[in-house]
């Protein structure tokens, strides 16, 4: 006898159990998507579905003043392409991020769970004096991105190799001076980006540094062109057939 009260409260527990299960269904899944927010000149943050933020080349609000203040842009990881006033104004980040920045980027980094490779660039500069510059290529929900920085030469083909396929290149288009719309070509010929998003161009806001107008670059183009705003969603399973444009205005 007792033990077949034992077996019904047991039935009981079970069935309880199950209810439980029903009234809470599991959440769905997170959809696998990156959301790209251009600041200004070469500066982007990219973030993960998951909310991981990798905020590139922050400026100095002095030099060039798009409506962004120091300490208000969150972000968990941020890039330094080259030692630049701006580029490299890392207090336009608010926390306490990880920093990677120029020469000492050079290789594969770690940090907050992204590799992160850093791919230093060449330069026709033969100069001790030429800036160091460091293109980074790191993957963020299945779409591998490349900001090139402040490239001064056409990507090399060991530097293609080491940087690898990209889905998504943010590529200098009004500077800097030796960045040749050749050279522009000759780097996208190498790297076969399925998306460019065209960066330091001259706006209302860049007065102080010496660029050429978005127009006079994107007017030569033979692929397609998306107009956004300053933001910008992307899915791996949505990543164009033929290369496109995406031109992105600044907030």
């Amino acid at each position: 006898m007792p033990s077949r009260t034992l077996l019904l409260l047991l039935v009981l527990v079970a069935l309880a159990g199950c209810r439980a299960r029903q009234r809470h269904p599991a959440a769905a899944p997170v959809p696998r998507q990156a959301n790209i927010n251009y600041l200004g000149h070469n500066c982007f943050v990219v973030s993960s579905s998951l909310g991981l933020k990798v905020l590139i080349d922050p400026f100095d609000p002095a030099v060039l003043p798009y409506p962004v203040k120091p300490g208000t842009v969150a972000a968990d990881i941020v890039l330094v392409t080259h030692e630049d006033e701006t580029a490299n104004d890392t207090d336009l980040a608010g926390g306490s991020p990880v920093i990677i920045r120029s020469s000492m980027a050079t290789g594969v980094n770690r940090a907050n769970g992204v590799l992160i490779r850093g791919v230093r660039t060449s330069s026709e500069s033969l100069s001790s004096t030429a800036k160091v510059n460091v293109a980074y290529i790191w993957s963020m929900d299945g779409i591998r991105f490349c900001h090139l920085g402040a490239i001064e030469d056409a990507v090399s083909t060991s530097e293609a190799l080491n940087i690898g396929t990209v889905d998504v290149l943010f590529m200098p288009v009004g500077g800097p001076p030796a960045f040749t719309d050749d050279k522009r070509k000759l780097t996208i010929d190498r790297l076969q980006p399925r998306i460019i998003i065209p960066m330091m161009f001259a706006t209302s806001h860049s007065g102080k540094v010496a660029l050429r107008g978005l127009g006079d670059w994107l007017s030569r183009q033979g692929a397609r062109i998306e107009r956004v705003g300053s933001q910008f969603t992307i899915m791996p399973n949505q990543l164009p057939s033929e290369r496109t444009i995406v031109v992105m205005s600044p907030q």
